[in-house]
């Protein structure tokens, strides 16, 4: 089958599309044949050297692509609840139950997400050179991570479940309900934050965007207020106006240190800052942070959410089917594999593409 494999050189020396070995599901696991899979913002951190540190413990050549929609097209023993045939996404994250261990202690408290084993290569889809990713035409996931796609959600609605499942998990972790927040970037995960944040009762959402394409989806996909750096606005006083004493809750969607800044500026004393975005490191001065008694709380893709007994993934798939999420103005354009380098580019540069959401398509 064809695959995108990555050796660890930059961007585009370091790939290269090729030929590789079907991969055959062993017990508990099933083949999924890709339809669609969108290219992370991971993704792009771990390939331009932004993220060394998720970058070295990944065993090359790897295939990424942890954001797809497929089709099972094989079972392994000890597959119950699927067939062939069975349209599905898979969570990306693996953890003690792929590796086939004793489940470590976050794992038994259903926080996979921080599964002590989670840095062993080849337990998760997308950063596996076994399990392979969504950048090839077949993929293996494990049983416990496959959820089947309802009926009324389309493939180009679904390849945005898995960063939903990021933006549902945050607002678990920072409980909206009732209350004034702010999301700082407005690119997918800021988006979804928006909608996800309004489903569970968020007061008012005021956002952040960077561009005006941007600012835009943001209106219309139901905040308050946007405020925009490409037209001019200066967004940390705007929100002052507005808001003299602050937010209560902060959503840090970009991963800077000026957003950062932004963050700890915005929110009011006592309030919330959850950090959504990725960052290996900053330097901020932490003077204000202190002075104001904020609270940060770092978020790391999903899990078992308690408050409802489900997983992030079953809550983003509940909100696409019943219409209370539109994930469909979030994808802006598909590719076919063999495009790989026009689509990393179109990801990448956002300003000039008007890009949200970049997926391969496998038709």
């Amino acid at each position: 089958m064809k695959a995108l494999l990555w050796d660890g050189r930059p961007f585009p020396e370091g790939f290269h599309l090729g030929d590789v070995k079907k991969p055959v599901p062993k017990k508990d696991w099933v083949s999924v044949k890709t339809k669609l899979c969108g290219i992370c913002g991971s993704d792009i951190g771990v390939i331009n050297g932004r993220m060394p540190l998720l970058a070295d413990f990944l065993v090359k050549p790897t295939v990424f692509g942890h954001e797809a929609v497929g089709v099972i097209d094989e079972l392994g023993d000890g597959v119950v609840g699927f067939e062939v045939g069975d349209r599905v996404v898979c969570e990306g994250l693996g953890g003690c139950v792929e590796l086939g261990v004793k489940p470590c202690r976050m794992c038994q408290l259903g926080r996979y997400n921080l599964c002590l084993n989670i840095a062993q290569a080849g337990s998760g889809v997308g950063a596996s050179q076994v399990n392979g990713g969504g950048f090839a035409e077949c993929f293996l996931a494990h049983k416990s991570k496959v959820y089947k796609v309802p009926d009324n959600v389309t493939d180009e609605k679904a390849v945005l479940i898995e960063p939903l499942a990021v933006a549902v998990h945050s607002c678990f972790v920072g409980n909206p309900s009732g209350k004034s927040i702010a999301i700082i970037g407005a690119g997918v995960i800021g988006l979804q934050l928006i909608q996800v944040s309004k489903a569970m009762g968020a007061e008012k959402i005021f956002v952040i965007s960077k561009y005006n394409f941007q600012a835009k989806l943001a209106e219309q996909l139901g905040a308050d207020k946007v405020y925009c750096l490409e037209r001019g606005q200066i967004p940390v006083l705007e929100i002052a106006m507005e808001v003299s004493e602050g937010v209560d809750q902060c959503y840090e969607a970009v991963g800077s240190e000026q957003t950062l800044r932004d963050a700890i500026a915005v929110t009011r004393r006592g309030g919330d800052i959850i950090f959504v975005g990725l960052m290996e490191e900053a330097k901020i001065g932490f003077v204000m942070f202190s002075a104001k008694e904020l609270k940060m709380y770092g978020t790391w893709y999903y899990a078992v959410e308690p408050q409802i007994m489900r997983t992030s993934f079953e809550a983003a798939l509940k909100l696409t089917e019943k219409g209370k999420v539109n994930n469909k103005p979030l994808l802006t354009r598909t590719y076919n594999l063999d495009e790989w380098k026009e689509a990393f580019e179109a990801q990448m540069d956002k300003k000039k593409y008007d890009s949200t959401k970049i997926a391969f398509r496998y038709d």
